[in-house]
């Protein structure tokens, strides 16, 4: 087998690789072992040769490329403050677990169960408005509270 074609079949090997293994650091050494093949096919070199550019290929392209291309593949994305698309201004939602502060109780909110947390202890059953709601934690008071 010719070493080119060898070298191309690896670099073809490592992209497939790259699909089944997160972290986009497979790839450049796929990109390396081509760039090896076309040294191979148009200069004559020895295996410690080709093993030399094979790494200084791959490494180059790595720290040169990884950063650009990772951000082309990703695309844009936007920061949410919330996984829910839930509005916590006027929601309200029903206490699963007694909330005792400081300690934490559980609430059932927008379909969801999340932890919940109180200036006052709220009882199990009790109606609460969601005041505040900070990735997994919501701030509740009971309703009567706040209509006063």
């Amino acid at each position: 087998m010719s070493p080119v074609l060898l070298w191309f079949l690896v670099g073809i090997g490592f992209l497939v690789v790259e699909l089944a293994v997160p972290g986009f650091v497979i790839f450049f050494f796929g990109l390396g072992a081509w760039c090896t093949a076309m040294a191979v096919y148009f200069f004559s070199l020895s295996l410690s040769g080709q093993l030399s550019v094979f790494l200084a290929t791959s490494l180059v392209t790595l720290l040169l490329l990884r950063a650009w291309l990772r951000g082309v593949f990703s695309g844009f994305s936007q920061q949410e403050d919330d996984s829910v698309n839930v509005e916590p201004e006027a929601s309200t939602g029903v206490v699963t677990e007694d909330i005792r502060p400081p300690a934490r109780g559980r609430v059932k909110y927008g379909g969801s169960f999340w932890q919940a947390e109180a200036e006052e202890m709220i009882s199990t059953g009790t109606v609460v408005n969601i005041i505040e709601q900070n990735n997994l934690l919501v701030k509740v008071e009971p309703v009567e509270r706040r209509e006063d």
